[in-house]
């Protein structure tokens, strides 16, 4: 059920949100923040090595931060019945695994911030699988903020070429799995904490990739800077992003949480601005405030309870 329908007396905040699905919210958005350090650090690590080579030894990173953490957090102890939970979370790993060795052959193409833009098909699988699979449910109005913030990144991304032609088909496949593994973690994000959930991803992600990778001779030693680069986008990408945007599954729809990560373009285009001086041209400005203000309206909640 939506959390659209909260009663008329709960505490309501910024966009008119009562308190626990702006936890959400705000948890959605620092997710998007730290998924983008992806585009920058795996697009210059990279340069020195094949997405093959790279993708084991970037889980394998998040791997120990996950791991790491929890275990100073919680010891050992894992919460009861997560053995029954095998089947679904073997194939949370599998879809996330597959989705991102093409996401990263994307990258490894061109412009990382193109392939981020483009990126954001997985917005319309994860609101049509959430819609379809979840009984998720928006107001009219909110329909057309999710709309509009496709739209937006519709606005972005548009450009032309073969080689960009290529990106978008290879980032279309890459988060048809992406969204698959979402609707998985939604379904079993109150069962398994996020930290352990996220952690169980990236080790699944590592082993898989990994046989891939010694199967096909593509093992290597990164060089000290692709090192760094790996480590330290590592704790922003695919460990804390996902953390945080698990704890936002609790409280959000998987196909709102989809639009709020929609924005990821944003910290994309400053992140290049931060740390190569690359500057947005007018239209991706216009998309990006385009993004904005559909999630805005997406996620406003008028002041009535539905009949």
């Amino acid at each position: 059920m939506s959390r659209l329908e909260t009663g008329p007396n709960a505490r309501r905040g910024l966009l008119n949100l009562d308190a626990a699905t702006l936890k959400g919210v705000l948890y959605t958005f620092g997710s998007a923040a730290c998924i983008s350090v992806t585009f920058i650090a795996s697009k210059q690590a990279m340069q020195e090595m094949s997405p093959l080579a790279f993708s084991p030894l970037w889980f394998a990173a998040a791997s120990g931060w996950g791991a790491g953490a929890y275990v100073l957090r919680n010891g050992l102890n894992f919460p009861p019945g997560l053995l029954r939970l095998a089947r679904p979370l073997l194939w949370m790993g599998l879809f996330n695994g597959l989705a991102n060795l093409l996401l990263f052959s994307a990258i490894n193409l061109g412009d990382p911030t193109l392939a981020a833009f483009f990126s954001r098909s997985e917005t319309v699988y994860s609101v049509l699988l959430g819609a379809l699979l979840l009984g998720e449910r928006m107001l009219g109005y909110q329909w057309a903020g999710a709309a509009l913030a496709v739209a937006g990144a519709g606005v972005m991304t548009f450009k032309g070429g073969r080689v960009v032609g290529l990106m978008l088909a290879i980032t279309l496949v890459s988060n048809f799995f992406l969204s698959l593994s979402s609707l998985i973690a939604k379904r079993h994000v109150t069962a398994v904490p996020p930290l352990l959930l996220s952690t169980i991803r990236t080790v699944l992600m590592t082993l898989m990739i990994g046989a891939v990778a010694l199967a096909f001779g593509e093992v290597t030693r990164p060089g000290l800077a692709a090192g760094l680069w790996i480590i330290g986008g590592a704790f922003f990408g695919p460990f804390l992003s996902y953390v945080l945007f698990y704890k936002g599954l609790h409280t959000l729809d998987l196909g709102k949480g989809a639009v709020i990560r929609s924005t990821q373009p944003l910290f994309v285009a400053l992140y290049g601005l931060l740390l190569f001086g690359t500057v947005i041209s007018a239209q991706q400005f216009l998309g990006g405030l385009l993004m904005l203000a559909g999630v805005s309206l997406m996620l406003w909640q008028k002041n009535r309870s539905r009949k």
